[in-house]
């Protein structure tokens, strides 16, 4: 992807995600996103667009993480959010684990479950979420295997490689339906962007997945031999 015309793209007007100005720090923010879809993505662009989409939804557009209230401190994070069931003081550390990094990631067991993708234990060390490279990692790698959707489906499931997109659903992938229209329309511009700067892959390749997905799937039965 020609990452020159993915941000033009973005700046023009009829865009609308961010206006026709990116500030440095988004711009920061949006390429630690790019640069960990290289290695943690599974090379769609669909995947790529709700990652971007969800992140400039739950930074504020600031795309870069961020502490839940847009608090610049824990403690003052702590005092917003004290009322909050996810956000009490656990053991063994007594951290709070409320809303941290692009995706906001909420509850203790969720950050245990993202300290490999983080490489670093979260319990213990839940600020590292707020790190880019590691908050990117989280946000793509809990969007792919459905970490946080009751249904246990990964955006694949709903943004397929050929078929209608379901995005009012996809929105389950982090936080139930919550705000999904106004996501949905970061997606395709998101999107727009992306495919205009060239996408991701060739169609062969994507022929390829889709074809080694159908294999691997429990009702795929070979043609017996003649």
């Amino acid at each position: 992807m020609n990452r020159k015309i993915f941000y033009a793209v973005l700046r023009r007007r009829e865009n609308r995600v961010f206006g026709t100005s990116l500030s440095k720090r988004q711009v920061k923010g949006i390429e630690g996103i790019l640069d960990a879809f290289e290695t943690h993505g599974d090379g769609r662009p669909k995947t790529l667009a709700y990652a971007l989409a969800t992140a400039r939804h739950e930074t504020a557009g600031r795309m870069v993480p961020v502490r839940e209230t847009l608090a610049k401190d824990d403690a003052t994070a702590r005092r917003r959010l004290r009322k909050a069931r996810y956000a009490q003081p656990e053991p063994p550390y007594g951290h709070s684990y409320y809303g941290r990094g692009q995706v906001q990631l909420t509850w203790k067991r969720n950050y245990e479950r993202s300290s490999a993708d983080a490489g670093v234990d979260l319990v213990k060390f839940p600020d590292k979420a707020l790190e880019p490279e590691i908050g990117a990692r989280i946000l793509i790698c809990g969007l792919l295997d459905g970490r946080w959707n009751s249904s246990g489906h990964g955006i694949a499931h709903y943004l397929p490689s050929f078929g209608k997109d379901d995005l009012k659903n996809a929105r389950r992938t982090v936080n139930i339906t919550n705000k999904w229209q106004l996501i949905a329309g970061y997606y395709r511009a998101f999107l727009k962007a992306i495919n205009e700067a060239g996408g991701l892959e060739t169609q062969e390749t994507m022929l390829i997945q889709t074809a080694a997905r159908e294999i691997n799937h429990p009702t795929f039965k070979p043609k017996p031999k003649s």
